[in-house]
């Protein structure tokens, strides 16, 4: 099968076109494009992340977490789903990736549990509330005597309380850090978040009318008041709790970009005492749980109430330690404005602020539903279209690649049911099996084992690639017995090779090489079959970089003939290292037929000179086929190729080496030594370089 690079490339930019939401921002492109965009900001401070893409669009599904190692996004969120074009949610889970990082890089784990735990243990931390206000002391009074009776279900929904308004709090913090340390699509698509989170949460009176509870209101209003400096409130709802918002903004303006945790942590306590006549409730619910079973109960009941209730009620990261960067000076106020106004001029310009949407497709048929000002410059507008259309792009090629690859296995299993493979084998059918997608456990196992084995097909590449040059660039030869140019300076070693001539680039026929692997049970016996691997790792490696083309197959024989495709003449997706991983020992081996068909895999090749190695531990030994009669049938095979221009050598690795060299006789190879197996096939290839 030979590939057709234009028809190709047609079908990568028609399978662009039909990819949807979910396929774009759950594939591993995007995912490494966002976990490069992580890597860039957590390595600076030696803090390694990876972002996993996930697609969950069921009520209450998390929108964002991190374990401190990997970062969770699930880009069917309905803040992401949102926004009306691929753009923009690019953005906002570019903002995701910026909101969690910011938590590993800026928040302080060790005084943030440090302050929930005193809560719970009916403390406050780092010093109890002013309470300047005489309503203020009057609730702080109230806060005290409840705490001071140690039931634990009247703490702990103190301190949750407490923890809804210090995630709001910390939220901001570390956000805002972000979109100082990172004026890019970080800060972009933290802005643009939260602008459409804050216009999501219901207004204040259909909260109201839904029966929210008081305290979800209040924290749903300071929640809408730092995020977006505004209130959704399209009713002119005006009321008690507006006027509760009013006190509690100048301690919210004053912690809200506070560097120092404990600063953050005394304003949420006077915003504790402020709002303690909507937590009142909640405590004297809980007061009613005596036993264990109880107490566990209500704070169920509680999680799950302000879960559904306060916008974002997702809980801190479950990180430890102190921040990886220092506590630095004061935010820079107008680095966060100025990053408001940006967001407010990317949406506008991406057709302004719709209803929420599901979209399963591009927009505007082979464009990726994105309009856009070439001329602005806030954030690398255009870079950023560009990674989509990339991530796209790899998408589609990942998708046309898999189809090739299974087009091409259909034509190996249609060229093995045409081909002849003689009386000895008549009856005997023939599967060819190749992996079209490879999983990600193959990647990881070649990159375990890859280093010593490529370190030497890079040094035996070096022996022969200045021969390779010279044959495909051309070169001056001279000290010929004739030649084209006549050279005296030859005549004084009087010895007829008085001559030169110019050898033109690709004069001489270069090689192609195929190797077969016995795959029968006996290969897993002192780490054969291991060390065939190896040997097919270096060599692929080896005929890959000096672009010889290469093909590797493994056989073994069950109910019938298998064959497994590990590497491939015309293979477009660079993935056949990966899928010499799937190489192990199996069942029988019927060399013949398996020795035919590569033979005439091989034939199709243009080049001159045609290599074909077969490594094997013993005799052939398949069903109805051993003996004397499959040694004369692998030596007629032999005798028939060697005929057609095939030069074959059989590299013998086990007990049976005897009856291997009856067999291929001077195309025998004795590997006494396993360890020199690897490195005896380039240097083999190589004399055919020579």
């Amino acid at each position: 099968m030979h590939a057709d690079y234009r028809l190709l490339k047609k079908r990568i930019l028609e399978e662009r076109d039909k990819i949807t939401d979910q396929e774009l921002f759950t594939s591993s492109a995007y995912a490494d494009y966002q976990s490069g965009m992580a890597e860039t900001a957590a390595k600076r401070y030696h803090s390694g992340i990876q972002v996993i893409m996930e697609w969950d669009e069921s009520d209450h599904a998390d929108v964002a977490y991190t374990d401190n190692q990997t970062i969770h996004e699930n880009a069917a969120n309905p803040i992401t789903a949102s926004f009306p074009t691929r753009l923009l949610k690019s953005y906002s889970l570019t903002g995701l990736t910026g909101h969690e990082c910011g938590h590993l890089l800026f928040t302080d784990f060790t005084a943030l549990r440090l302050y929930i735990r005193s809560m719970e243990n009916g403390s406050f931390y780092p010093s109890a509330p002013s309470a300047t206000a005489i309503q203020n002391q009057y609730n702080l009074k109230e806060i005290i005597d409840a705490m001071t009776g140690k039931n634990t279900a009247v703490c702990r929904t103190l301190a949750k309380c407490a923890a809804t308004i210090m995630n709001i709090e910390e939220d901001i913090y570390i956000e805002a850090r972000m979109c100082q340390m990172f004026p890019g699509n970080f800060r972009l698509g933290i802005h643009l978040n939260n602008e459409r989170f804050a216009e999501q949460i219901p207004s204040i009176q259909k909260q109201i009318d839904n029966n929210y509870q008081s305290f979800s209101i209040m924290a749903n209003l300071i929640i809408q008041y730092c995020k977006a400096g505004e209130l959704n409130n399209v009713t002119g709802y005006q009321g008690e709790y507006l006027d509760c918002l009013d006190t509690c903004i100048p301690f919210l303006d004053d912690a809200m970009y506070e560097p120092d945790p404990r600063e953050r942590f005394k304003a949420v306590n006077e915003i504790l005492i402020i709002l303690w006549p909507y937590i009142k409730p909640l405590v004297e619910e809980a007061e009613k749980a005596k036993t264990p079973e109880e107490v566990q109960a209500h704070g169920k009941k509680l999680e799950e109430t302000l879960g559904k209730q306060v916008a974002g009620g997702a809980p801190l990261p479950n990180g430890t330690g102190k921040p990886k960067l220092k506590r630095t000076g004061k935010l820079s106020a107008s680095s966060i404005s100025a990053g408001k106004k940006e967001a407010e001029k990317v949406l506008k310009e991406e057709s302004g602020r719709i209803a929420l949407q599901k979209t399963s497709q591009i927009a505007g048929g082979t464009n990726p539903g994105v309009t856009y000002n070439f001329d602005y410059k806030g954030s690398g507008y255009e870079e950023s279209v560009n990674d989509i259309l990339d991530a796209l792009t790899q998408i589609a090629t990942d998708k046309v690649n898999i189809a090739y690859e299974e087009e091409l296995s259909e034509e190996l299993q249609q060229q093995a049911k045409e081909l002849y493979y003689g009386d000895a084998h008549k009856g005997i059918h023939l599967y060819v099996n190749r992996i079209s997608h490879v999983e990600q456990h193959l990647k990881d196992a070649y990159d375990r084992i890859k280093a010593p084995l490529l370190t030497i097909s890079k040094r035996l590449q070096k022996s022969v690639q200045e021969v390779l040059e010279k044959q495909r660039n051309g070169e001056k030869l001279t000290h010929l017995p004739y030649g084209r140019r006549f050279e005296p300076r030859y005549l004084c070693q009087d010895d007829g090779a008085y001559f030169s001539r110019m050898r033109l680039p690709g004069e001489n026929p270069e090689l192609a090489v195929a190797l077969l692997i016995d795959e029968s049970g006996s290969m897993s016996s002192a780490s054969r079959i291991t060390m065939a691997q190896q040997a097919a790792i270096i060599l692929y490696d080896f005929c890959k970089s000096l672009q010889i083309p290469v093909t590797i197959y493994g056989h073994t024989e069950q109910s019938a003939v298998e064959l497994y495709s590990y590497a491939e003449f015309d293979s477009l997706d660079n993935q056949d290292c990966y899928r010499l991983m799937d190489m192990c020992a199996r069942g029988c081996n019927r060399d013949g037929a398996a020795l035919r068909f590569v033979a005439e895999h091989l034939m199709e090749r243009p080049e001159e000179t045609k290599l074909l190695i077969l490594i094997s531990d013993g005799q052939p030994n398949g069903e109805g086929y051993g003996g004397t009669a499959a040694e004369a049938d692998l030596r007629a095979i032999k005798q028939e190729y060697r005929n057609k221009g095939i030069i074959l050598f059989a590299a013998a690795i086990g007990s049976d080496k005897e009856r291997i060299k009856r067999i291929y006789q001077d195309g025998f190879l004795d590997i006494t030594d396993l360890n020199r197996l690897p490195k005896l096939l380039p240097a083999l290839i190589s004399q055919f370089i020579n």
